[in-house]
């Protein structure tokens, strides 16, 4: 599968945000969508189809990709928060790992 292939295509996204003890889920995001757009730098951006006022950008990768018996288009992050502790205004950190299934 490409990134190209992507484009257009209906898809069921899955992201949970992990603290940095690797365990503790702080946020899942679950949605239905649509591919927008693809980049190589700038990532797969989708449109929500509960909500066609934002976009969901996320990394330009194929590894998190996979199509269910039903050929339903899957994506699945974890993405690993990096820092205990953060000062007010510093940029925070995270790590986007494709979630194996």
């Amino acid at each position: 599968m490409t990134l190209n292939d992507l484009l257009n295509e209906k898809i069921y996204v899955q992201i949970q945000y992990i603290d940095t003890d690797k365990s503790t889920i702080l946020h899942e995001n679950k949605f239905n969508g649509r591919v927008l757009k693809v980049d190589p730098q700038g990532g797969i951006t989708i449109q929500p189809e509960e909500d066609n006022s934002t976009v969901t950008v996320i990394p330009p990768s194929t590894e998190a990709c996979w199509r269910d018996e039903n050929n339903m288009l899957h994506v699945n992050w974890l993405v690993y928060r990096l820092q205990e502790v953060r000062t007010e205004g510093e940029h925070e950190w995270w790590d986007w790992q494709p979630k194996r299934l």
